[in-house]
């Protein structure tokens, strides 16, 4: 017996078109279901939400969250959040030879959805990676995987030798994969700041390093996330986080090294001399917060293993880039950018 949102769910027909799709992509998704239906002595199953019912069974049949195709793999809440044409096509498709990258590329790319293929464009960014940092690189998680792959297809139009430079800068002091990215942008970056075009590589890594230690040196109070409450289907993400801007402490980031490359694009070098640093931190902070503040979202998208959520708030000001983590702890990504301070 399954009761779905107070009400004993009598057949598979009624559940609705959607959840039947994804229903349909759960190995072994539908039988189970048809037998707890029809079985009395099933008992204890009862759902709040369609949602949280397909989430039951893809967790207890397979013993992860992942749904896999040949393509990708991608989190049941990734799938859940698609649109309803996106996830009939992939039900119709799932494990045929139709579940290839040339059929599904526009799908892929509207959702930030990354393939098997496009990871393994970073194979031979990861060989040499593993050898400066096995420690950081050798055992390399799904997560880690995607981080690097978005990485690594985003660089393609990078000067090749710049890559190596600021990767050789990251490697030195990243503490994860995710630091690791930060901190060869933050490099690239920076470079952007320093004076001269004609300055030797040995100088601006002398430079950068410099800048590097200002920022290290005052991000720390920055570095505090405060939490949202979560509704089992993530709560109202888009309402909750300008109130929590409008609150007094804001929101800040994970890491220093997130913080730093974040920081690095929307505070100059003018403003960093004389030990405006801080101030300089603090008024586009305050820039941040009146954006999100006063702005209606404009996205809300769900990250390829299901574990956070980015909401976009943009407008003539700028754009702001808030993370939502499964817990509800709230923090700035590294792309926010402001335009106008004022």
């Amino acid at each position: 017996m399954i009761n779905l949102n107070g009400k004993q769910l009598t057949s598979i027909g009624g559940l609705s078109t959607k959840a039947q799709a994804v229903l349909s992509m759960i190995n072994g998704g539908q039988k189970w279901l048809s037998f707890g239906i029809t079985d009395t002595t099933v008992n204890g199953i009862n759902a709040e939400s369609e949602n949280q019912l397909l989430k039951l069974i893809q967790n207890g049949l397979t013993g992860e969250s992942y749904i896999r195709f040949n393509t990708f793999r991608a989190d049941i809440d990734k799938i859940l959040s698609l649109s309803e044409a996106d996830i009939a096509q992939l039900a119709a498709i799932r494990l045929t030879v139709n579940d290839n990258e040339a059929n599904l590329d526009l799908l892929l790319h509207q959702n930030e959805l990354l393939s098997y293929g496009d990871m393994a464009k970073s194979a031979d960014m990861i060989f040499l990676l593993v050898q400066q940092r096995p420690d950081l690189f050798q055992a390399l998680s799904f997560n880690e995987m995607l981080t690097l792959t978005d990485f690594v297809m985003k660089q393609s139009e990078v000067n090749p030798e710049l890559q190596t430079q600021s990767a050789a800068f990251a490697a030195t002091t990243a503490a994860t994969v995710s630091d690791f990215v930060n901190l060869s942008l933050f490099y690239q970056y920076a470079l952007q700041q320093l004076p001269g075009e004609n300055l030797i590589p040995q100088t601006q890594s002398s430079e950068i390093q410099a800048l590097y230690a200002q920022f290290e040196a005052v991000v720390q109070p920055y570095l505090f996330t405060p939490s949202i409450d979560m509704l089992a289907d993530g709560g109202n993400l888009v309402q909750a986080i300008p109130e929590l801007a409008r609150a007094s402490h804001f929101i800040g980031y994970t890491t220093a090294s997130a913080a730093m490359l974040n920081l690095i694009q929307n505070i100059t070098l003018n403003e960093q001399a004389g030990g405006g640093l801080n101030t300089a931190i603090q008024n586009y902070l305050a820039a941040v917060k009146n954006l999100i503040s006063f702005t209606t979202a404009t996205s809300n998208a769900l990250s390829q293993d299901g574990a956070t959520a980015s909401v976009k708030f943009q407008s003539a000001q700028g754009m702001a880039n808030v993370g939502v983590d499964r817990n509800g702890t709230v923090y700035l990504l590294p792309d926010t950018k402001i335009t106008h301070l004022n």
